[in-house]
């Protein structure tokens, strides 16, 4: 039985959950040994417009990292 709601990790190595860009939120998560600290910036683009993303909150898990940061447009 296959499930399409599941899919291999991207292959970058970063996974950028960008739903709420517009409310300027979004979430990276990533399995890379390196991760971000509070207050890095990040440039991620969302449906061809380029953001500065800076971090606010950082969790690590197993594995792995996820980050939330504030979104403005570069």
């Amino acid at each position: 039985m296959s499930d399409l709601a599941l899919r291999p990790f991207n292959t970058s190595g970063y996974e950028i959950l960008d739903d709420g860009i517009a409310r300027g939120e979004v979430v990276i998560w990533s399995v890379a040994p390196v991760r971000p600290g509070i207050g890095d910036e990040m440039l991620v683009e969302s449906g061809g417009r380029p953001y500065d993303v800076a971090i606010e909150e950082i969790r690590t898990f197993k594995g792995g990292w996820s980050a939330k940061g504030r979104a403005r447009p570069a």
